[in-house]
């Protein structure tokens, strides 16, 4: 055996190789003494030459081989079973040496084999050069047969040409199998199409066999073929980036819970739950606000019981106040229809309904006290009682007892007259109602009365006339005419029967104003401007010195020559005109009302007609 240098050894065979060393390594290691194993050489060729016998009897073609091997041999090296491999016969020598070539053949193979895998796994490699002196070994044929002689599978085999190398692309940087970026992946060369394996007649038609079996073999339960699967890479930063999200939501989830925190010590931890609640969308409801009136259980799971599950017909239902109805009107007859007067009552009888009221309420008063529902009432001491009521004090000090009678009568008045003053009207709210019940008698109907004054010159009969119809709420004209002079009023029949009676019986038409300050009056006919604005002050006729004597009023009358109920008033207040003429008269009065000053200036009393 050779001293020289062990070849690498692959993944391939790298058994083999271990165990034809570990083989070699046993021999020298048994032989440090020749005689010591010759006992023991002999034992072993002896074994060996039986075992031959027994495969010459199942194989008589092998006598000579088993002949050659038989005779015995001086050298001291074990026997080393013939490989499989060996294409060539042994040849008729020593054993030894055909044992030793044997094994440097096989170490031989071992090396080449190594090698080719070695090449094959890492192109960048170089083949080993062999000696110029030395020629490479042409490659075995394969041989066909059964058991350890079969060939080997031709999937198994690598049959890839390799490229002659030459001596700068040996010491080549090693590129990468794969691009890395696209430029690179556009360069790169495409690789040459795989092979197809031949698959062997035998294996195509036995689907039994250790090949994969073909996808048109027919057969359902043979295995199908293994598809490979292709790497897949992650791109770069793809766990950093998940972890920097990680990290995020735990900072976040850490500043929400601190935040909390303070809202709960500072009380605020409402506002954010509403913040929180506006940001988040609600569910949506069962059923809409809109509906959910109408239904009963508030879902619209009513609506498959129609009408009757539903809250429209109820008494409580929302539609109700949508539903018109017709406005009742009163029957025409209702309104002819005469209310019952109350009746009249003399003093006496009123007198003594008064006194029944206060008893009957006097005696609820007591049996409450006598219920102890309500304390009972001070006493009520005044001088003429002092001494009934309180006799024991009022005789031991009467000086004190008097002066706290006083000082309790006074209390009472006080009381009573404060009890007045809170339940009297003020000026503003008398005033109110005095409105109030002008208007409400106005309701009841408009009447209007005329009236035909012989001489209407005192400035206190002018006055008289038009206060009291401004006082009443009364509208209308007071016509000044050089021959006689009328009035023209119109409001509610109360205020009218008031102002007639004022016309007709208070008012002194003969006795003429008294003097004021020694001063006589004295009213400027010229003073009247268009609008009547000195007549609206009982100041439209004056008599003066320059026009004569003054006007007697000794046979001075009014007569009632009109009255009557109107639909609708004519004038918007109460106004004194002076009119020299008829016709501005009858302006005034305007063209509806212009009858009255005709039938005031022909009318004359009963007296003047009769005679």
């Amino acid at each position: 055996m050779s001293d020289r240098k062990r070849a690498f050894e692959g993944n391939g065979d790298s058994g083999v190789a271990k165990k034809a060393r570990s083989d070699a390594n046993a021999s020298h290691a048994r032989s440090p003494a020749p005689s010591a194993t010759a006992d023991l050489i002999a034992q072993k060729r002896a074994e060996i030459t039986a075992k031959i016998a027994a495969m010459k009897k199942g194989a008589p073609s092998t006598s000579a081989s088993t002949s050659a091997v038989a005779t015995p041999s001086p050298v001291s090296t074990p026997p080393v079973p013939a490989t499989p491999h060996s294409a060539s016969p042994a040849p008729a020598g020593t054993p030894t040496d055909d044992l030793a070539r044997r094994v440097a053949e096989a170490k031989r193979r071992v090396a080449d084999a190594q090698n080719k895998l070695a090449v094959k796994d890492n192109p960048y490699m170089s083949l080993p050069q062999a000696s110029k002196n030395k020629k490479q070994p042409s490659a075995e044929s394969t041989q066909q047969g059964a058991g350890l002689k079969m060939a080997a599978h031709p999937l198994l085999l690598d049959n890839t040409p390799t490229a002659p190398q030459s001596k700068k692309d040996r010491y080549k940087p090693m590129q990468p199998k794969f691009a890395s970026i696209k430029a690179n992946a556009r360069n790169a060369p495409t690789p040459p199409p795989a092979p197809t394996p031949t698959v062997p007649i035998e294996t195509a038609s036995n689907p039994y066999a250790s090949g994969a079996a073909t996808p048109d073999s027919g057969f359902e339960g043979a295995p199908k073929e293994r598809s490979g699967r292709q790497f897949r890479f992650n791109p770069k930063g793809k766990y950093v980036q998940i972890g920097n999200q990680v990290r995020q939501e735990a900072q976040l989830e850490q500043l929400k819970q601190r935040i909390a925190e303070s809202a709960k010590k500072a009380g605020l931890d409402t506002e954010f739950e509403t913040l929180e609640k506006n940001i988040r969308r609600e569910p949506p409801p069962d059923a809409e606000w809109w509906d959910a009136a109408l239904l009963l259980n508030k879902t619209y799971d009513d609506l498959a019981l129609g009408t009757r599950g539903m809250n429209i017909r109820n008494q409580g239902s929302p539609i109700t106040i949508y539903i018109q109805h017709p406005i009742p009107i009163p029957a025409p007859g209702d309104k002819n229809k005469v209310a019952l007067k109350p009746m009249k009552l003399t003093k006496k009888e009123q007198k003594k309904l008064r006194k029944q009221r206060r008893q009957a309420e006097l005696q609820d008063k007591r049996d409450r006290i006598r219920m102890g529902l309500i304390p009972p009432d001070p006493p009520k001491v005044r001088l003429a009682n002092l001494m009934k009521v309180l006799t024991s004090d009022a005789v031991q000090d009467p000086t004190r007892v008097e002066a706290r009678v006083r000082r309790e009568v006074a209390m009472r008045k006080h009381q009573h007259e404060k009890m007045n003053t809170e339940r009297k009207l003020t000026d503003e709210q008398r005033r109110e109602k005095i409105e109030t019940k002008k208007i409400e008698e106005e309701k009841r109907g408009l009447f209007g009365a005329v009236f035909k004054v012989k001489a209407l010159s005192d400035p206190a009969h002018r006055f008289k006339v038009r206060k009291n119809a401004e006082q009443m709420n009364l509208t209308g004209a007071c016509i000044f005419h050089p021959q006689f002079s009328m009035v023209y009023i119109e409001g509610a029949h109360k205020f009218i029967r008031q102002y007639k009676r004022l016309m007709l019986h208070r008012i002194a038409w003969t006795e003429p104003a008294r003097e004021r300050g020694n001063e006589e009056v004295e009213l400027d006919e010229g003073d009247e401007g268009e609008d009547g604005s000195a007549a609206d002050k009982g100041k439209a006729r004056a008599v003066t010195p320059a026009e004569g004597e003054a006007v007697s009023l000794e046979d001075n009358k009014c007569w009632l020559i009109w009255e009557g109920q109107l639909r609708d008033r004519s004038f918007s207040n109460f106004k004194p005109k002076s009119c020299p003429t008829d016709t501005a008269a009858k302006e005034v009065l305007g063209q509806k009302l212009a009858g009255y000053w005709d039938q005031a200036k022909n009318w004359k009393p009963e007296e003047e007609e009769l005679f």
